[in-house]
């Protein structure tokens, strides 16, 4: 008899989204639960989380006991470690681990130019405390072995940098690096990343702040800087999510979805 059952393997994990209130993280949680997982989201803001929460709920009525989420901030140093635990704790309070752990909290902010750059504004180091502390706490709360994953989210511009953003990529270069170190301080359980190109979120959306003229000049050089012509959709990226979670042989990679940026 053959195996029906062998590719669905999201079906009954625990899924914990951070940075899954909305853009790419939300729709990884959209197809996580699609896939049959339970599944956490988390932010740094309660009532984005709440209102999240209640939109997945709201369209996936059948599936509404699968979905929570708590608030934590991974980039307030004082309280962070115990904002993590407080979740981990949180996502796992029903005695059932997480099997896979999505990171696509934060956002690019303000990239200053190099002549106007300070040191309090670079920040990489307080960026990567998040993701170190994640990774420090959560095999405790994770299962053990290659089906269980960390995906963290690092961007294209670090294999092909833009001159005005120079200021910002190191922190791309940063998460790149720690998803290969974390794989094999980490191993079995696997650790890898993703770096999506132009993707048509919320943030990206918010672009000019208000101002039209700005935003379409912005979305228009996304769109002739890669080979598609488009900008990626959220749910087109979150894939990369989902098979890095399923694909049980892959660790220590970093998988682009760009529209071909990389060949333009």
């Amino acid at each position: 008899m053959p195996q029906r059952h062998k590719f669905n393997k999201l079906e009954g994990a625990r899924v914990l989204v951070l940075g899954g209130t909305s853009g790419i993280g939300f729709a990884v949680a959209q197809g996580s639960l699609e896939y049959g997982a339970s599944v956490v989201i988390s932010s740094s803001n309660p009532q984005k989380v709440e209102r999240a929460v209640s939109r997945l709920r709201e369209g996936y009525p059948e599936l509404s006991s699968r979905v929570s989420g708590q608030a934590c901030d991974l980039y307030n140093i004082p309280t962070m470690e115990a904002s993590i635990n407080s979740l981990f704790t949180f996502a796992t309070k029903d005695g059932k681990k997480i099997d896979h752990l999505v990171n696509t909290a934060g956002s690019p902010g303000y990239a200053p130019s190099l002549s106007e750059i300070t040191p309090e504004q670079i920040g990489t180091s307080d960026r990567l405390a998040g993701i170190m502390m994640l990774a420090k706490h959560a095999p405790k709360y994770m299962e053990t072995g290659p089906q269980t994953s960390i995906t963290l989210t690092t961007g294209t511009m670090l294999f092909k940098p833009v001159k005005d953003f120079v200021t910002a990529i190191p922190w791309a270069g940063a998460v790149d690096a720690a998803s290969r170190a974390l794989a094999i301080s980490l191993a079995p359980l696997r650790v890898n990343a993703v770096a999506p190109g132009a993707i048509d979120t919320e943030l990206l959306q918010s672009m000019g702040n208000g101002n039209e003229e700005i935003k379409e000049a912005t979305y228009k050089l996304f769109r002739d800087t890669n080979l598609l012509g488009t900008l990626g959709r959220p749910e087109d990226t979150a894939e990369a999510y989902l098979y890095l979670m399923k694909d049980r042989f892959v660790t220590g990679q970093t998988i682009l979805t760009d529209g071909g940026r990389l060949l333009k």
